[in-house]
């Protein structure tokens, strides 16, 4: 990416930081640059270098525009008592995040404290050299029972069908069930040396609000837009968010 990025006009720095499972490119553009022009470029860069990148990356990279010198004109909080954050995070990214960035004069909403939903599995190591397992066994029978790929393809005389097979495990309860591995004729099923929870993508990622836990939106408003206007037109979606979000779930400006 880095490479591509350099070929780049008007890119005066550029900075990275690595971290476990992510890495994050700042471009920094000289002042006669286009900004929109710039980000059309640097989409292009990552396309060009999509087919070196990883299959096994669990997304594509993705880019936004940042001024440093701005700061969020309105500050959106979404909780619940009751539901989970997993939860909370959908109907903040999926409803008010993408409705909120189509207000005229906003440039970008950004989310705080999202939890995605994901299932994690804890390995226990004294379990699985027990039963002389490796880590490498246990990847590949997870694998191995979580695809989403299509079954085949049925011709007939007029159309053809393709027909996809419901193999994606959605669920913790459903992972611990996974045949891992034999042991003299018995199966090794993961719940049996692992702990199969159901949790978030990241859980070192969080943000309260009031002494309590939360999924925050700040809204930024492009570099000619009325501040007050933009705000009056967020507002003016609040109503309809009430209406669409369940009861369990508490908006706060």
């Amino acid at each position: 990416l880095e490479k591509q990025f350099s070929t780049i006009a008007g890119v005066d720095t550029m900075t990275s930081v690595s971290t476990d499972g992510l890495a994050t490119i700042t471009l920094q553009f000289s002042l006669d640059r286009s900004i929109d022009a710039a980000a059309q470029d640097v989409q292009s860069a990552i396309a060009a270098a999509a087919r070196s990148l990883p299959s096994s990356m669990p997304t594509p990279p993705t880019q936004r525009k940042v001024n440093p010198a701005d700061a969020p004109i309105m500050n959106i909080v979404l909780s619940s008592s009751t539901l989970p954050l997993s939860t909370v995070a959908e109907y903040a990214e999926n409803l008010l995040a993408q409705q909120i960035s189509t207000v005229s004069g906003v440039a970008q909403v950004q989310v705080y404290g999202s939890q995605q939903y994901a299932v994690r599995i804890q390995l226990d190591p004294n379990a699985l050299a027990t039963r002389g397992i490796a880590l490498t066994d246990v990847e590949q029978a997870v694998g191995n029972s979580n695809v989403n790929l299509p079954t085949g393809t049925l011709f007939g005389r007029d159309k053809a069908t393709s027909i996809q097979a419901t193999g994606q495990l959605m669920t913790a309860q459903a992972y611990a069930p996974i045949i891992v591995a034999y042991r003299n004729g018995a199966p090794i099923r993961l719940g049996q040396v692992a702990k199969v929870i159901d949790s978030v993508q990241n859980d070192q990622v969080a943000s309260w609000y009031n002494g309590k836990r939360n999924v925050m939106l700040a809204v930024l408003r492009q570099p000619d837009a009325n501040t007050v206007q933009v705000v009056d037109s967020v507002k003016a979606l609040i109503p309809v968010f009430q209406e669409a979000i369940p009861p369990a779930l508490d908006l706060q400006i």
